[in-house]
């Protein structure tokens, strides 16, 4: 015969303050909504930087950091000499950074509208 003793009475009480799975799977959903936002916020911020007139980017401009040493030293590594000019934001390595940084950025835009 079933007598109602405290531990009984524990066992009812946690089973019914238990979360029923539809919960579970909402909570789960808006944890990854918050996740997914914050990636989507990581991919524009680091498409930025990547641009020529980014954090990262722009050091390598004739003014920036890196760029202004390649002008100092002049000839072929100046804006306009024949490896220099390859650093630009329409130069081949330049030109490539820009896009993969424009694509990422367009990633995270992308990331923001899916959730």
């Amino acid at each position: 015969m079933f007598r109602p003793t405290t531990l009984n009475r524990t066992i009812v009480s946690i089973r019914a303050t238990r979360l029923s799975p539809i919960n579970q799977i909402r909570t789960y959903a808006d944890k990854s909504k918050d996740m997914t936002d914050k990636a989507a916020e990581t991919f524009k911020e680091a498409g930025q930087a990547l641009k020529s007139d980014g954090s990262i980017g722009s050091n390598f401009n004739a003014d920036g950091a890196v760029g202004s040493k390649f002008q100092e030293v002049g000839g072929p590594f100046s804006a306009d000499g024949a490896i220099g000019k390859q650093f630009t934001d329409t130069g081949a390595i330049g030109g490539t950074g820009q896009k993969v940084a424009e694509q990422v950025e367009e990633a995270g835009k992308e990331g923001e509208k899916k959730v």
